[in-house]
C-alpha cells in the first residue's frame, strides 16, 4: 500500500529531471565545462527533491496511519470505527488517499480507491469554501438517494509547508432534509382573489342576470380551486380569500393561473368581460403578515391594470398575466376625496416641492405646473425640481416662464436641496418608481410624499405615500390633475397657460386623442378648453425642425418586422428622446403593425422606446428589458449596452413575450 500511495502522493516531477539531462547532453557538444555545471546543478535538485519527498510522505503516512489506528497510536482515537463517514483526499485534484468503512457503505470504493475522485462521488464539488477557512460546505450534497452535510479540515504539515491534504466528515442529514422539505411544501400561502369591473358587469342588469353571472364566476373559481387541498370562501361580494400549500402553489404558478382566462370567458349582456385580479402573498414569518404581503400583491395588481397575478414575498414581486387593458374604475368620488385630502397636506406644510420623472416630457412639466397652480391658491410658496438641460419640454417649459407667472418656480436639484426642511412636501407626478425621478438622492430627505400618476405600478414602487392618486385607466397625470383641480381651485379660474400645459400633457400622451382617451379624458380636456387652453398654440408645441424630422425618417427606414406585428428598429446613430418616440408612434401607422419598438444609443447606453396599439402589452416588453410603462407606452436603457446586443436583447425578449402568449391562447382554445 506504501508504494502505491506514494505514487499517488508524488507529483511527477521525474520527467522535468529528464530534459534536464537532455539540454545537458546537448550542451555538452558546444561546451564540456557547461553541460558538467547543468548536470551537477540537477543532481543537486534532485537530491532535494528526495529528501523533501521522503519527509513529506513519512508525514503523510503517519497521519494516515493514525486514522487507520495503526500500531504505534493505541492511545489515539481510532476513526475507522468512527460512526460517520470520513474520506482523505488531496487538495489539488481532489483524489481520494484513504476513507474508512462507513464511507464504503455511502459510496463503494473497495476496488478502485485511489483511482477516485471527489468529482467522481459528486460532481461538481467545490473546495474553495475549505482554503477560505470555512468549516462546512455552503450546501448539502446528494449521494445516491441521500444527503449529507460536509465538514472539513486541511492537514497541516509539521515542518509548516503548504498542506495538500483535506479531511473531509460526512454527516448523514437526509431525514432532516426531508422534514424541512416536508415543511416548506405544507406551509401555508394567503391568497386573495377579486373581481376587478365588478360594477361594471352588475350594472343595468336585472337581479335573476347579476345572480346568473356572479354564479357563473363563483363556479368558475371553485372549479379551478377544486384541485387544490385549500380553503376557498367568499367574504365579500367581489373578493374571496383562499388559503392553500405551498405545494398547491407551485402546481397552480405552473398552471399559469389558468382560472384568469377561465373567468374572461364570462360576457355580460353589456358585453364586459369578468375579469380577476389574484393577490398571494407567500414566505411570511406569520398567517398576518403573509395576509399582508396578499394585500399588497392585490394592490399591486390592480394598479397594473387587474386581469392578472401577482405573488408577493419577503424580498420582491412576481408577475403573471396582465394583458388585458385597464378597467376605468376612479370616480368623481375619489376624485373629489384625493383633491381634500392634497389640497388638506398642502395646508399643513411649509413649502411644496414638485417632481417629475428624470428626462421630464411635456406630460410631467404639465402636471407639475397644475399642481402648483393648486398649492399656489393655497397661498404655499411652490417649486418644481427638473434637470434643465435634460428635460424635453423645454417648448412649453419656456412658455410657463415667458408668462411671468413663474419666475424663479422651476429650480435646479442642487438648489433645492438647500431649501428643504422637515415640514416640506414633494408631489411626484407621472412616476411611481423611486429611482426614476428626476432627482432620487432628494426623495429620503422628504417626510411627507404624495403621488400622482397613471403608469402600471411596477415592483419598485414609492412606498408610505400619504396621497396616492394612482389610476393607471387616465391617459395621463395631467389629466389626473386636472380633475384634481376642479375639486381645488372651484371658485378660481386657472390661468391660460396652465390650463394648456395641461392640455399639451393630455395631448402628448394619448397621441393627439386617438390612444386611451375614454370619457373622462374629454371631460378635463372640456375643462382646460373652458379655462382658455388654446389647441394651435398647442399644436405648435410638438412641430419639429427639419433636422429632426429627417432623422426621425431615418430612424423608420432601420425598422424590421418580427413576429406577432411587432417592429424594431435599432439605428446607430444617436438621435433625441422625442424624435425617437415619434418614431415609433409613426410606425403604429403601417397595417398589420400592432407594436413598435426604437433603440438609439445614448453615450454607453442604448435608450428603447415602445409603443403599441393596446393589442400588445409593451409594459411586459421593456420589464424584460429593466424598464416599465403602461399597455401602450413604454421606455427601457439598457446601460453598457452596445446597439448590437441590445437588438439582440429585444428579439429575445420578443420572442419569450409571443411565446407566453401562445400558450396563454393554447389554453384558452
Amino acid at each position: 500500500m506504501e508504494k502505491r500511495l506514494s505514487r499517488i502522493l508524488e507529483p511527477g516531477f521525474g520527467m522535468y529531471f529528464v530534459v534536464f539531462l537532455l539540454f545537458a547532453c546537448v550542451s555538452a557538444f558546444f561546451s564540456l565545462a557547461l553541460a558538467l555545471f547543468e548536470m551537477l546543478v540537477c543532481a543537486v535538485l534532485y537530491i532535494y527533491y528526495v529528501i523533501t519527498m521522503r519527509r513529506r510522505n513519512r508525514e503523510m503516512l503517519q497521519y494516515l496511519e493514525a486514522l487507520s489506528g495503526g500500531p504505534n497510536n493505541e492511545t489515539r482515537q481510532n476513526f475507522s470505527d468512527l460512526p460517520m463517514p470520513i474520506t482523505v483526499c488531496m487538495i489539488g485534484n481532489g483524489q481520494v488517499v484513504w476513507c474508512n468503512d462507513q464511507f464504503h457503505e455511502v459510496y463503494d470504493m473497495r476496488d478502485s480507491m485511489f483511482e477516485q475522485t471527489l468529482e467522481d462521488i459528486v460532481p461538481g464539488f467545490d473546495i474553495s469554501w475549505l482554503l477560505d477557512k470555512k468549516p462546512v460546505y455552503p450546501s448539502e450534497v446528494k449521494i445516491g438517494e441521500r444527503y449529507y452535510t460536509v465538514m472539513g479540515s486541511r492537514v497541516h504539515p509539521s515542518d509548516g509547508s503548504t498542506s495538500v491534504l483535506m479531511t473531509l466528515y460526512w454527516i448523514d442529514s437526509t431525514e432532516l432534509i426531508t422534514l424541512r422539505k416536508q415543511h416548506e411544501e405544507s406551509s401555508p400561502v394567503v391568497s386573495i382573489v377579486s373581481i376587478d369591473n365588478y360594477e361594471e358587469l352588475v350594472k343595468n342588469v336585472s337581479d335573476s342576470e347579476k345572480a346568473t353571472l356572479l354564479a357563473a364566476i363563483d363556479n368558475r373559481i371553485g372549479e379551478w380551486a377544486q384541485d387544490i387541498h385549500g380553503v376557498l370562501r367568499k367574504y365579500d361580494r367581489d373578493k374571496y380569500i383562499f388559503v392553500m400549500e405551498e405545494r398547491d402553489l407551485a402546481q397552480i404558478t405552473q398552471d399559469k393561473f389558468s382560472v384568469l382566462d377561465s373567468v374572461r370567458s364570462i360576457v355580460s349582456r353589456e358585453g364586459i368581460n369578468a375579469t380577476l385580479s389574484i393577490g398571494i402573498g407567500r414566505d411570511g414569518k406569520t398567517l398576518e403578515e403573509k395576509y399582508e404581503f396578499a394585500l399588497m400583491a392585490l394592490d399591486m395588481a390592480l394598479s397594473r391594470g387587474g386581469d392578472q397575478t401577482v405573488i408577493k414575498n419577503r424580498y420582491a414581486f412576481e408577475f403573471f398575466g396582465g394583458v388585458a387593458k385597464e378597467v376605468e374604475k376612479r370616480t368623481k368620488v375619489k376624485s373629489r376625496v384625493m383633491a381634500n385630502a392634497l389640497g388638506q397636506l398642502m395646508r399643513d406644510s411649509s413649502q411644496v416641492f414638485i417632481m417629475g420623472h428624470h428626462h421630464s416630457d411635456i406630460d410631467a412639466v404639465g402636471a407639475a405646473v397644475g399642481v402648483a397652480c393648486a398649492a399656489r391658491s393655497r397661498g404655499k410658496q411652490v417649486h418644481i425640481i427638473l434637470h434643465r438641460a435634460q428635460t424635453l419640454a423645454m417648448p412649453l417649459l419656456e412658455r410657463v416662464e415667458a408668462s411671468g407667472q413663474y419666475d424663479g418656480v422651476f429650480i435646479e436639484p442642487d438648489e433645492a436641496a438647500s431649501m428643504i426642511d422637515s415640514n416640506s412636501l414633494l408631489v411626484v407626478v407621472d412616476t411611481n418608481r423611486p429611482n426614476f425621478v428626476d432627482a432620487p438622492e432628494l426623495l429620503p430627505r422628504f417626510r411627507r410624499v404624495a403621488v400622482i400618476d397613471h403608469h402600471r405600478r411596477a415592483a419598485d414602487y414609492i412606498e408610505n405615500c400619504a396621497v396616492n392618486m394612482h389610476e393607471p385607466s387616465a391617459s395621463s397625470a395631467s389629466e389626473l390633475v386636472s380633475e384634481l383641480l376642479q375639486y381645488m381651485v372651484p371658485n378660481q379660474t386657472i390661468s391660460r397657460v396652465e390650463a394648456e400645459s395641461l392640455l399639451a400633457g393630455i395631448y402628448l400622451d394619448t397621441k393627439g386623442f386617438s390612444i386611451k382617451a375614454g370619457v373622462r379624458t374629454f371631460e378635463a380636456a372640456a375643462y382646460l378648453r373652458r379655462a382658455g387652453a388654446d389647441m394651435v398654440i398647442i399644436k405648435g408645441m410638438f412641430q419639429n425642425t427639419f433636422k429632426e424630422y429627417m432623422q426621425r425618417e431615418r430612424v423608420i427606414s432601420c425598422a424590421e418586422t418580427t413576429a406577432g406585428g411587432i417592429v424594431v428598429a435599432v439605428t446607430e446613430d444617436p438621435v433625441s428622446r422625442p424624435t425617437a418616440a415619434q418614431a415609433a408612434d409613426e410606425l403604429l401607422n403601417i397595417i398589420g403593425v400592432k407594436g413598435s419598438i426604437v433603440a438609439f444609443p445614448m453615450q454607453d447606453d442604448v435608450i428603447v422606446s415602445a409603443r403599441s396599439m393596446g393589442n400588445v402589452n409593451v409594459q411586459i416588453l421593456t420589464e424584460m428589458l429593466g424598464g416599465g410603462g403602461s399597455l401602450t407606452a413604454a421606455g427601457a436603457q439598457m446601460k453598457n449596452t452596445t446597439p448590437a446586443q441590445a437588438k439582440e436583447r429585444i428579439l429575445r425578449a420578443i420572442g419569450a413575450y409571443m411565446e407566453s402568449q401562445c400558450v396563454e391562447n393554447q389554453e384558452d382554445s
